[in-house]
């Protein structure tokens, strides 16, 4: 849409406007939000998110659009009218959204409480997974977020798929404060919170080595040497406060050296969301893992290293030994894979590390500082089909050339 300047001018002031050219209704988010936004959901049960335009973040509705209303989650309903899904339309004088008899301003579609996800099984995955799906129930709709195969057996998570839309990522809620991880209905025995801290990283690193004073090299906090929650499906790829906060499950997780979280991965997150922005594409994104870490014991024995036991002391949430991501874009049918290596206490990388044929040099729009800096995470790129033919559970898409 075409704003002309009185129309920006107004935008400013954080009003809700309409474009006297199309009669739109566009919403300030910046300076009108709620304090538990609701969810726009259009025709295509899409949820309409905001784009960045001169720098605020706006949702624009064309003229009359009809839109559903949301505040998902029990009990949850739209503080204007007590009901939990509610139809509206950009209103003909482009100054409000029409809810029943009522003409609201985007401030005044707000939710009693955050809106709330919704976490199903709906099948199974690779040889021994279960499929979930983390998304949005809109009355009788399921409104699909992440896609997410996961192994109950051992609480291992081998892929989390989920989709950045180019038009839409730069506007996202960079204020939201992060929540908890969660385990859902998942990890059944397990105190994953504290396997997951520096504390109980040490002591289980410390058994499975056979020495706490080596159980301290590697678990060095002030080196960035410990496990974070490594997100799969990361909370930035996705736009409005309610989307990032679903993220945020141990299901859409697995051990990440901090310094290779911090360093080449996220540049590698970064990277992709930048292009999908700059060239405005849609891209469809796999996120796994592969592989168990070993780190050696006190007689050079290369142990496995997982975080917990379960009740029946069976070793649960193991440490990948690389990560994986698959970055495509179904307009071009391109991909480009790229695999980290997470160890950041080896001394150097062999030809055995490396399984595919390194093809990072022909991939312009990503870069990194140091791609083999070990530490940050050893970096390198393959096609989708040699990603397949080594890890079976990652995205089989077919001989298809190269997002370069």
């Amino acid at each position: 849409m075409a704003f002309t300047r009185w129309t920006l001018a107004i935008i400013s002031l954080g009003l809700l406007v309409a474009d006297p050219a199309s009669g739109a209704c566009t919403f300030n988010l910046d300076t009108s939000s709620p304090t538990y936004p609701s969810h726009l959901v259009d025709s295509s049960d899409q949820i309409v998110q905001p784009t960045l335009q001169n720098g605020v973040r706006t949702i624009t509705l064309a003229a009359n659009q009809l839109v559903t209303v949301a505040c998902e989650g029990s009990g949850n309903a739209l503080t204007a009218t007590g009901v939990q899904f509610n139809s509206g339309k950009c209103a003909s004088s482009g100054t409000s959204l029409q809810v029943g008899t009522q003409n609201l301003g985007y401030g005044s579609l707000g939710c009693n409480s955050v809106v709330k996800e919704t976490i199903k099984e709906t099948g199974t995955c690779s040889s021994t997974g279960t499929k979930i799906e983390i998304g949005w129930q809109v009355s009788t709709t399921f409104i699909n977020q992440i896609t997410i195969c996961h192994v109950e057996s051992n609480d291992n998570t081998l892929y989390a798929i989920d989709t950045i839309y180019g038009a839409n990522v730069a506007a996202d809620d960079k204020q939201n404060e992060r929540p908890s991880f969660r385990k859902g209905n998942y990890y059944t025995g397990v105190d994953v919170d504290t396997a997951y801290s520096q504390d109980g990283q040490l002591i289980t690193v410390s058994e499975i080595v056979g020495s706490s004073s080596l159980g301290a090299q590697y678990i060095d906090v002030s080196q960035s040497y410990y496990f974070a929650r490594g997100h799969l499906a990361p909370d930035a790829d996705f736009i409005d406060a309610g989307s990032q906060d679903a993220t945020y499950y141990y299901i859409n997780a697995a051990p990440q050296w901090q310094s290779f979280n911090n360093g080449n991965w996220k540049a590698l997150e970064t990277g992709t969301r930048n292009l999908a922005i700059s060239r405005n594409i849609d891209l469809v994104i796999y996120t796994g893992t592969y592989e168990v870490l070993t780190l050696a014991n006190v007689n050079g024995v290369q142990k496995p290293i997982y975080l917990a036991q379960d009740t029946n002391n069976n070793n649960v949430i193991p440490v990948p030994k690389y990560y994986w991501k698959v970055v495509h874009d179904p307009a071009t049918n391109k991909a480009t894979a790229f695999i980290g290596i997470n160890n950041p206490h080896l001394s150097s990388v062999s030809g055995a590390d490396v399984f595919c044929s390194d093809v990072c040099s022909q991939i312009g729009w990503m870069s990194w500082t140091n791609r083999f800096d070990i530490p940050k995470g050893y970096m390198f790129c393959c096609t989708a089909a040699a990603l397949h033919n080594v890890v079976p559970h990652a995205p089989n898409l077919g001989s298809i050339g190269l997002l370069v």
